[in-house]
């Protein structure tokens, strides 16, 4: 809760120095299960990946549900005992191939702050994993800050992975980079990483989605090398298989603070290039925001609230839907957390179509959809374990079957 804290601390008192202080905010403490984070396995089923900590030790772990309702036993996926670090903005992201290989990515510790992007493929459906690798270059080297990995696979099966990368960065320098590795071999080798992006912002998560046409969007919180300290949320695209980005500033928010937000941003995007990206401003009127592009990225419409009546949500993750709308699932308050989601419609005034809550007590929640279900995962902050939550995905008109607790499949 210290984290959320500051989090709130710095939306009421922005203030700006030369550089930004370093502070990713507290990390949970404790034993239990945390960084939840599930995706669609491309069969109707899901994949659930987050992290255990036990006996000071945190491992990686993986299971599938073909129903949503039901999972499997967890499967260990990280072979050396500690090889992964709890950073509840950073889970390890999981991800489906196209011939039954699933590809799980997570960053791990070294020392404070500072550890290497891991990577573990199965061939068999999650079954098994083969040893780790480290995708970062300099993994060998002394220790530096690698984290708020992001994870895609294009339609002829190319894994890009990309990551906040401290390698390079100075005591003077404000922001940090974004390196990015991509693997045409099912994940048995990486290509040598290589920066991409700069002046990004060191603690906020980044989001990776690649759509049929090949096109590799990215998204991140920036701050500038000088000037006012804005946290503006960026869009980048590439069309040359991730060699180069167009930079799009989603919305100029003039959201000024010295400090980490620790609240990245997501997106969806549809087959027409329709873009919609979700993300926390703090300032003068904080909570959640979205804007929408109709042109591939290249230009946003004015930012809106997700929610007009609360302006306290946080850790937004949306996923895009078949019918056109935009699913979002979000946490909010502070002393008490909870967890809610909806529909977005772009071609709504007001925003959200419809909404569920009463999550009460999960925080950082992710979202999936099979198309037919979706599954809805979360951390109960008092038991330190996973919840997740299954629902029908609704109708054409974006209808919401709100779940209870008895409807919980707990971890």
């Amino acid at each position: 809760m210290r984290g959320l804290f500051v989090s709130i601390l710095l939306t009421v008192f922005p203030y700006s120095v030369a550089a930004q202080t370093h502070q990713h905010g507290a990390m949970s403490d404790g034993e239990g299960q945390f960084n939840p984070y599930v995706t669609s396995d491309a069969r109707d089923g899901f994949y659930l990946a987050y992290v255990q900590r036990q006996g000071g030790q945190s491992n990686v772990y993986m299971r599938h549900s073909s129903d949503g309702r039901t999972f499997s036993d967890p499967v260990r996926v990280n072979g050396r005992d500690g090889d992964a670090a709890v950073r509840n903005e950073n889970p390890p992201k999981v991800i489906a191939g196209p011939n039954n290989q699933v590809y799980v990515c997570w960053a791990n510790e070294r020392e404070k702050w500072k550890g290497n992007i891991r990577f573990a493929r199965s061939t068999d459906g999650g079954r098994t994993f083969a040893p780790a690798i480290t995708i970062n270059s300099d993994g060998d080297g002394g220790p530096a800050g690698h984290a708020f990995q992001s994870i895609a696979v294009d339609r002829q099966g190319r894994i890009y992975v990309a990551w906040i990368d401290e390698r390079n960065k100075k005591m003077s320098d404000r922001g940090a980079e974004i390196w990015l590795a991509e693997s045409s071999d099912q994940g048995q080798s990486f290509s040598r990483d290589r920066r991409v992006l700069g002046d990004v912002c060191e603690c906020c998560r980044t989001s990776l989605q690649i759509n049929l046409n090949g096109v590799i969007y990215l998204t991140y919180r920036t701050v500038p090398r000088d000037g006012p300290m804005y946290r503006d949320i960026v869009l980048a695209q590439s069309r040359d298989g991730g060699r180069s980005f167009a930079r799009t500033v989603v919305s100029h928010d003039n959201w000024e603070v010295n400090g980490c937000p620790v609240a990245g941003p997501s997106f969806s995007v549809d087959r027409a290039g329709h873009v919609t990206v979700v993300w926390f401003m703090g300032g003068e009127k904080p909570g959640l925001y979205y804007a929408t592009s109709t042109n591939a990225g290249r230009s946003f419409s004015p930012r809106q609230p997700i929610d007009s009546e609360r302006h306290d949500g946080r850790h937004a993750q949306a996923i895009q839907l078949a019918n056109g709308r935009t699913l979002v699932a979000w946490d909010y308050g502070l002393d008490k957390v909870s967890a809610a989601w909806g529909f977005l419609d772009p071609q709504k005034e007001k925003g959200l179509v419809e909404k569920s809550n009463g999550y009460e007590g999960i925080s950082y929640p992710t979202v999936a959809t099979s198309g037919r279900l979706v599954v809805v995962a979360g951390m109960r902050s008092a038991t330190r374990e996973i919840v997740t939550y299954v629902e029908a995905a609704g109708s054409s008109s974006g209808s919401v079957k709100g779940a209870d607790e008895h409807g919980a499949s707990k971890q």
